[in-house]
């Protein structure tokens, strides 16, 4: 039994010190136009993932939407709102004003070792330009 708690206490550690958000960027796009939008300058295509671990519905440890890399404990994050927020952030530090073709997916499902677990995910992506 206590050999169990201290896998189990380990693991939550681990998770814990994990990155459970990251946002990147492509900005190598070969002289590609990645928009239709006429006179428009390509910044970058942007990706973000925002996950974390819940207790049924409770979160225990999420990604920080505002320190991609980082996690926040028992607060939910996983939110497309969140997400876009921190894909719109990046764009604009890279200078862009406006992103097209974005588009979001939500994922959520039960780990089913651990029994009363789930898994949730939310990614966006785009393109921005200038």
């Amino acid at each position: 039994m206590k050999k169990m708690l201290a896998i189990l206490a380990v693991s939550a550690v681990a998770a814990m010190m994990t990155a459970c958000s990251s946002i990147e960027s492509a900005t190598t796009l070969n002289n590609v136009k990645i928009t239709e939008v006429p006179n428009a300058a390509c910044v970058a295509h942007l990706n973000g993932d925002i996950w974390g671990i819940y207790l049924f519905n409770l979160p225990l440890f999420s990604g920080s939407s505002k320190q991609p890399g980082r996690c926040a404990i028992f607060t939910d994050t996983v939110r497309v709102d969140n997400a876009v927020s921190m894909l719109t952030k990046k764009a604009a530090s890279e200078d862009a004003t406006t992103i097209t073709d974005l588009s979001s997916e939500r994922t959520s499902c039960w780990l089913p070792i651990f029994l009363v677990l789930w898994y949730k995910d939310v990614q966006v992506s785009g393109n921005a330009i200038r």
